[in-house]
């Protein structure tokens, strides 16, 4: 892998002293794809003004993790106004890192083991940060932070036991609490997703372990399992916060590049206006979750979650 070429603001914990906290996420920019869409996000004065913290859901990279692209990145983070941290998607590790040449963006060829491992140490070197999977544990609940990690498995939504054994350690710390997971694929427990994503053999997902099942199903608050990847525009039918079992909540963050998935038969994203992205407000008992249209200045859904005390 390059050398690290440019370093960015590190990546910092989440604010323990604010009340409803606000979260904002940014999911599947693939920078520099459309460095105007990422211009419009930045340029949201009001959209910040009540923001206290970014959460970066992966694939920031637009392919392979070029320095090309790393250096969109780059420029795009420091100019974020607020503390932000980051977890790492497929496109930041899984393919063959290829080159700036005429065959770039029309090649897929998944990296050895050893490739894959390199382009997650250089994730985590340009943002500062010592573990692909972290936690913190606030008064308002838990917040853990996985990054797809499994580099021999051949799926690229997949993460190693150890990280499975973190969360599981985590999700015991606080269970009267609820948890906010950040991760960027979507969970799967029993039940695909009800999409297609590009063919019908690959579930975007990641899928959880009966031990971690287990664990969940003994505690005594919510779970909400955050995600980008499979680039959903805030109109399709899976963008409202759903349960796919008790207590735990499906919540697919769109991406944030113009370039989604509307109706059924949208196999593959397609093109569209629109920037978007998800914030959480989150209180005592509840959570309110807002889709943002960054190029209208103007939240464009807003689902309302109440657990604890009413």
């Amino acid at each position: 892998m390059n050398e690290i070429f440019c370093a960015v603001p590190a990546a910092s914990a989440l604010p323990d002293d604010v009340s409803p906290l606000h979260i904002a996420t940014i999911s599947d920019l693939h920078l520099p794809n459309d460095s105007a869409s990422a211009r419009v996000i930045l340029e949201n004065a009001p959209f910040w003004k009540r923001t206290d913290y970014v959460v970066l859901l992966g694939d920031m990279v637009a392919t392979y993790g070029t320095p090309r692209e790393y250096q969109a990145v780059e420029k795009w983070v420091r100019a974020l106004p607020k503390p932000y941290s980051a977890i790492n998607g497929n496109h930041e590790f899984y393919f063959h890192v290829g080159t700036d040449s005429p065959r770039y963006g029309a090649v897929w060829q998944e990296g050895s083991p050893t490739e894959k491992s390199a382009q997650l140490q250089f994730f985590l070197d340009f943002y500062g940060l010592q573990s692909l999977w972290r936690a913190q544990h606030l008064k308002l609940g838990s917040f853990v932070f996985l990054g797809l990690n499994d580099t021999e498995e051949h799926k690229p939504e997949s993460l190693t036991s150890e990280t499975w054994q973190f969360l599981d350690a985590q999700l015991q710390i606080a269970p009267e609490k609820p948890a906010f997971i950040f991760c960027h694929a979507p969970l799967l427990i029993d039940k695909r997703l009800d999409m297609t994503y590009y063919d019908d053999e690959r579930t975007a997902c990641v899928h959880l372990p009966n031990r971690v099942l287990e664990t969940i199903a003994q505690r005594r608050a919510p779970i909400f399992w955050m995600s980008g990847h499979i680039h959903l525009h805030p109109e399709h039918y899976l963008s409202a916060p759903y349960e796919i079992a008790p207590q735990v909540w499906q919540v697919h963050c769109p991406d944030s590049w113009g370039y989604s998935r509307w109706q059924r038969e949208h196999v593959v994203p397609q093109r569209h206006s629109g920037v978007y992205s998800r914030t959480l407000q989150i209180e005592e008992s509840r959570v309110v979750f807002t889709s943002h249209d960054h190029q209208k200045r103007e939240n464009v859904s807003e689902n309302i979650i109440q657990f604890g005390r009413k």
